[in-house]
């Protein structure tokens, strides 16, 4: 099962109901009372020690990705709240988490 960590810009996880279905999804303010402004170095660490998947708006993320930590998910701006939803369940099914292990992948 997926472990995704939503970075700041993204809705509380509630908000992404077909996601939620298919996944662990935690944000980093509602679950881990980061600010807005945390570093993106510092959500990659968390992420890769508590085993998750960053998702991301922020294509800056792919220069943090190291093997053997954690992967990265970078969406398109823009995308409504609702699309966000579709993309990720969509995308995430029928697949194995650890194949994105120490990657950053476009969906």
């Amino acid at each position: 099962k997926f472990r995704l960590l939503l970075d700041s810009a993204f809705a509380k996880p509630q908000v992404f109901k077909k996601t939620v279905k298919k996944a662990s999804v935690r944000h980093i303010r509602h679950d881990f009372n980061l600010a807005p402004e945390t570093e993106d170095q510092e959500i990659y660490a968390l992420a890769s020690q508590k085993g998750m998947l960053v998702v991301t708006l922020d294509l800056g993320f792919k220069k943090l990705v190291k093997q053997n930590a954690a992967g990265v998910f970078m969406l398109s701006s823009g995308l409504s709240n609702q699309e966000i939803d579709e993309n990720l369940s969509n995308f995430i099914s029928n697949k194995n988490p650890q194949d994105y292990e120490g990657k950053a992948t476009k969906i």
